[in-house]
């Protein structure tokens, strides 16, 4: 199956470099290797593939689960889940993302390549979502609905049950956890630093120790956190 191309996602590099070994046997083309979540949508962006082999235990940030949910979402590119554990309860967790595929490991060449066509045949035949207004978010109070601009969000607060959605016009109640909330907001523009902030990236004014400054107010950044926001940021 010549001219596929293949993202690999895959935090253990002698893994990743094997299964690019074997995908190339088979006439297929590897566009990169990506070792965490960051790394797998920069990828998928600037060289987008035609399938992503997903690696469900990523060692940091985010999970291969939440990557391949996000991946699909906004780029409609099929995933196919790598993993070494066979439980119910991490196939469940994958089912919940919608995946294209799932092999466990070890797995043969056939396997492999048999799971790639299956996805591909199965996302052709996957008729496309209807359009969502993407820019705006309806949040829900009882029997009214607020809208609140996706551009004008600075930051979102975790509140035990509940989270507060800052602009600098409103505070905004959403009865909704904060993932809950970040699965709805465009990855490319923001960025969980905190277990209780989610920022928008093109609103940070000042970083200043472990925290950022956004709209004159310091928000705490977890040290977990910090190198994946320096890596999202243009730094000179």
């Amino acid at each position: 199956m010549p001219n596929i191309k293949v993202l690999i996602v895959e935090d253990e590099f002698s893994i990743a470099l094997d299964i690019q070994v074997r995908l190339q046997k088979m006439d297929y083309q590897v566009t990169s290797i990506a070792h965490n979540y960051v790394q797998a949508l920069q990828c998928v962006q600037a060289q987008p593939p035609n399938i992503v082999l997903m690696d469900i235990n990523l060692s940091q940030g985010k999970s291969g689960i939440e990557a391949a949910r996000d991946i699909y979402q906004q780029y409609r590119i099929p995933v196919v889940f790598l993993t070494a554990y066979g439980d119910d309860k991490t196939f469940a967790e994958a089912l919940d993302s919608q995946p294209f595929g799932y092999l466990l490991k070890p797995f043969k060449d056939q396997e492999l390549n048999f799971a790639l066509k299956v996805a591909l045949q199965k996302c052709q035949e996957t008729p496309p979502p209807p359009q969502v207004l993407s820019d705006t978010l309806f949040i829900k109070d009882k029997s009214q609905f607020t809208a609140v601009k996706v551009t004008d969000i600075l930051w979102v607060e975790a509140m035990d049950n509940y989270a507060l959605i800052i602009t600098k016009t409103q505070k905004v109640v959403a009865n909704l956890f904060l993932k809950d909330i970040a699965q709805k907001l465009p990855n490319e523009r923001f960025l969980r630093i905190h277990r209780s902030y989610i920022i928008a990236l093109d609103k940070v004014e000042k970083i200043e120790d472990n925290a950022a400054q956004i709209n004159q107010t310091m928000i705490p950044i977890s040290k977990s956190y910090k190198h994946q926001l320096l890596t999202r940021l243009n730094v000179l």
